[in-house]
């Protein structure tokens, strides 16, 4: 079986791996990431927290919380150097 399949060439891996990590480290994809974990977070404090309304100001402090960090930490430090 082994006789079979080709592998690809070592350019052609590292140009889709360098693709692939220009997509996972790019802003929009965090931010997304950031909202989603946000939204799983919430959803599953919801029998903690009293009201949807509360639900709702948990869910928009938690992700205010998390995109700051990510743009002070990565954005503003990290270029830095």
């Amino acid at each position: 079986m082994r006789f079979l399949y080709r592998r690809p060439k070592l350019d052609l891996i590292n140009e889709e791996l360098n693709t692939v990590m220009e997509v996972m480290v790019s802003d929009v994809f965090v931010y997304l990431d950031l909202f989603v974990f946000s939204f799983i977070f919430t959803l599953l404090l919801s029998p903690v927290l009293p009201s949807i309304a509360m639900s709702i100001l948990f869910f928009l402090a938690c992700y205010g919380l998390l995109s700051c960090l990510y743009f002070l930490i990565f954005n503003l430090i990290l270029k830095k150097y």
